[in-house]
């Protein structure tokens, strides 16, 4: 009687490697499971990161071609000479932009803007060109409190082609909200004013008006 209930009580050696077995079995195809999973979801995140990477290529060389063309449409440079008594300044800029002269006793305007001139205020112009009938000092005094609280920075310029002709390159907040570069220089007892109202417009204006802006001071 003992016998039978020993045999019954006692634990089969042969089932604790088999639970260990399938213990391990279990295990390893939920890790399988998972790595698989892990796989195909870095997968499926690299081709959609590669997608987008050459999305993207394809657009920055679309960009870059098209700019590239635009530059080349504004090619060869026009030409637009001032009046002797006012300095004769000279202007080269975009065959693709339209100018506008007018001019009084003693000063001149003309503005350069790309196909053609809006007249509305809110336009900001791609070039202004102005000769004012006041002297230099006078000119820089009226930007003076502007660049005290920052609105403008102010530094020393001159023109490439006239080198001895010193004046100020302010950058910053124009009128109307509009953001860009206003550049004075003396002429005579007047002063010369090169104004670009928008810096979408710097390219130009660092590339090609000025380095060829020319007058006689």
């Amino acid at each position: 009687m003992s016998s039978m209930n020993d045999e019954r009580g006692a634990i089969n050696p042969l089932l604790i490697p088999l639970v260990l077995a399938s213990i391990f079995f279990a295990g390893a195809l939920g890790f399988g499971y998972w790595a698989y999973s892990e796989r195909q979801n870095y997968k499926n995140n690299t081709d959609q990161i590669v997608e987008k990477a050459v999305t993207l290529a394809v657009e920055r060389a679309k960009t870059a071609k098209d700019n590239e063309f635009l530059e080349k449409e504004k090619q060869p440079f026009r030409s637009y000479q001032g009046n002797e008594t006012l300095g004769r300044f000279s202007v080269q800029y975009p065959k693709t932009w339209s100018g506008y002269s007018s001019a009084a006793v003693g000063q001149a305007s003309v503005i350069f803007h790309p196909d053609f001139i809006p007249s509305d205020k809110a336009t900001a112009y791609a070039l202004k060109v102005e000769v004012v009938d006041n002297p230099y000092d006078t000119v820089a005094a009226g930007y003076s409190n502007d660049v005290k609280t920052g609105k403008f920075r102010a530094v020393p310029y001159a023109l490439p082609k006239v080198p001895t002709a010193v004046g100020l390159r302010l950058n910053g907040e124009l009128k109307d909200k509009k953001r860009g570069t206003v550049i004075i220089l003396p002429l005579r007892d007047k002063t010369i004013q090169i104004t670009s109202e928008s810096e979408t417009f710097a390219g130009d204006l660092n590339n090609t008006i000025l380095p060829n802006f020319t007058f006689n001071p």
